[in-house]
This record gives structure tokens, sequence and C-alpha cells, in this order.
């Protein structure tokens, strides 16, 4: 029996504030700016808004869950779609 991750490939969890973290890296300055726009996108849909920090070829995400809660599946979901909208062409 294969069991599933506890959060996606590539995430950290951190334990204290519990939370998700990860570092998308880009080729080039439009390519992190159009992944900003897309995780903005994400957070208004799902009520959820990371901490990030950003530079011109990376972006760093911290994810916590709603109303301080701990890692749950709701954090886990926002960083899989997260992980999606990385790769997702710029529209």
């Amino acid at each position: 029996m294969t069991r599933e991750p506890r959060w996606p490939e590539g995430w950290t969890e951190v334990e204290r504030p519990s939370s998700l973290y990860r570092r998308f890296v880009f080729t080039a300055y439009p390519e992190t700016r159009a992944f900003l726009e897309r995780l903005a996108g994400l957070s208004k849909e799902t009520g959820l808004y990371p901490d990030l920090s950003f530079s011109r070829t990376y972006v760093n995400v911290t994810v916590y869950g709603s109303d301080g809660a701990g890692v749950d599946a709701e954090v886990r979901e926002f960083a899989a779609r997260a992980e999606a909208l990385a790769t997702a062409e710029a529209a």
C-alpha cells in the first residue's frame, strides 16, 4: 500500500509556526511576475494568503492554515495548486 505524501513534493513542513514553505525559481522577471499574479488569484479564491518574499527570479511562499490552524488539507491543497501555477503558461 502506497501512502500519499503529507504535502506536495518540493515543499518543506515547518513546525513553529506550523506552515509549509517552498522556493519557486524562474529564469526571468516576467515569469516571476506572472506566477505572483496567478498566486494572487488562488489566494482570492481560497482565502489563504501566504507570506511571500521575492526577487527577480524567485518567490518564497510560506502558507499557514486559516485562522492560525496547523497544516491541514486546505493548506496541502493550496500548496499543490500553487505548484501547478508555477508551471502554468502565462495567459
